[in-house]
């Protein structure tokens, strides 16, 4: 039964892509270890951890739609603008990214929150797929700028303004 379990798992394009698949392979004693619930490679930094009321959603593959309810969730609390930060930028960020693109959502990236899987070429190639087709990028900086509230005016006694169309 083994055997025929281990040729049904090599027909699948995951099987031969997969980098932690790959390691487990050549390194028998991470099978079950390796990005496994509970060790040290799941947990998320310490900066991160989920408050009261967050939402904590394992995926199973590279892409964070695939296979999970989060279409779902964000659909039901109509949430369509996404932000992207991560590692890494050319494997689980750009999938979800484009993933969410074709459930229609607006992704952005923060290029300076992500890092690549790979040569610094990657990042670029996948920024530049994301801006060109998917998304959009921006910097932490320049995002948190657009968040922050407009300063407002203030105007002598008697001043008025005007907008016109």
């Amino acid at each position: 039964m083994t055997s025929i379990l281990k040729l049904a798992a090599r027909a699948r394009p995951n099987y031969h892509k997969s980098n932690a698949l790959k390691t487990m392979r050549q390194r028998p004693e991470l099978q079950g270890k390796l990005l496994a619930k509970g060790g040290w490679d799941y947990q998320l930094v310490d900066e991160l951890t989920p408050q009261e009321g967050d939402i904590v959603l394992p995926k199973p593959r590279y892409s964070g739609f695939f296979n999970t309810p989060l279409d779902s969730i964000l659909r039901s609390r109509g949430i369509r603008h996404l932000v992207f930060t991560g590692i890494a930028t050319n494997v689980c960020v750009e999938s979800t990214l484009r993933d969410g693109f074709f459930l229609e959502y607006f992704g952005i990236v923060l290029e300076d929150a992500t890092h690549q899987a790979g040569p610094a070429f990657a990042q670029q190639a996948a920024l530049f797929n994301i801006e060109t087709f998917f998304g959009w990028v921006s910097d932490v900086e320049s995002f948190c700028h657009a968040l922050s509230p407009a300063t407002p005016l203030s105007f002598s006694q008697g001043e008025t303004l005007c907008l016109n169309r």
